[in-house]
């Protein structure tokens, strides 16, 4: 281990003393650059249209425990223009606020309801993998 300790300092140490006599390079006179110029044809760019799919959310029944929360409000008149704008989309959606418990001064903008837990949770997952959806979250009445 010493030896090849010994050996590369000794190599620096040649290698810098050999440093100021490097031999003067010729330099080789460098052809000019020629400028070549290519014509590209550009291909007409086609968007393709993807229309909305169309949602069809189930009606909201009297029944109805388990219910898919889009978004939460303290303003009433918050959640009312949200609602819009998901009736808009196609969606029946509703206002829920609990009158009492935690976060009863919020109101809730539902979009879907449903009786069945499994149902619930099918749609829940289904929605969370929707980009713009993943914070859809459950909300059960008791």
């Amino acid at each position: 281990m010493r030896r090849i300790v010994f050996v590369a300092i000794v190599m620096l140490l040649a290698m810098s003393a050999c440093k100021g006599k490097t031999a003067k390079k010729v330099q080789t006179p460098q052809p000019a650059p020629v400028a070549v110029v290519e014509e590209l044809k550009e291909d007409p760019v086609v968007e393709e249209v993807v229309p909305d799919p169309v949602i069809e959310a189930p009606t909201t029944s009297a029944n109805d425990r388990y219910f898919l929360i889009a978004a939460s409000f303290q303003e009433l008149s918050n959640a009312e223009k949200y609602k819009q704008s998901l009736v808009n989309k196609g969606l029946s959606a509703q206002i829920i606020q609990r009158n009492d418990g935690p976060n009863s001064d919020f109101y809730k903008v539902a979009y879907m309801s449903f009786n069945s837990w499994k149902e619930a949770i099918k749609a829940l997952d289904s929605e969370r993998a929707t980009p713009g959806k993943e914070g859809v979250w459950l909300l059960v009445k008791k």
